[in-house]
């Protein structure tokens, strides 16, 4: 059975689970003097996202986030990045970032930053 949801639900849906995951009580925020442009959110000891100011991308684990939008709700790329997009604007309060997905093993400041 397929479900419609409105925009504003879907916003609000991933607002809440992107909250309750990955809440600012839960995550570390870790500045890196070797990469001095960014600013990195670990959780669990783990980058979970990358705040890059100079290129204005906000990166997204893939395993731990990008991928559960792909899989539960079935969300392309493009769409993914719109609801990110309204998450980032209205928790941490951060225009004009584009949403992207990246994995440890392929962000060199996310291997050297994680255990």
């Amino acid at each position: 059975m397929k479900y419609i949801i409105s925009e504003n639900k879907l916003n609000n849906v991933v607002s809440s689970w992107m909250n309750q995951n990955f809440s600012s009580d839960e995550l570390e925020i870790v500045k890196s003097e070797e990469y001095p442009d960014s600013i990195f959110f670990k959780k669990n000891g783990k980058v979970v996202m990358e705040q890059n100011k100079k290129n204005m991308n906000f990166w997204f684990d893939y395993d731990n986030i990008w991928s559960f939008f792909e899989s539960f709700f079935g969300m392309k790329y493009e769409q993914i990045q719109e609801v990110l997009n309204y998450w980032l604007e209205e928790t941490f309060k951060l225009e004009g970032y584009t949403p992207r997905w990246c994995t440890i093993g392929r962000k060199p400041g996310w291997r050297r930053l994680s255990n």
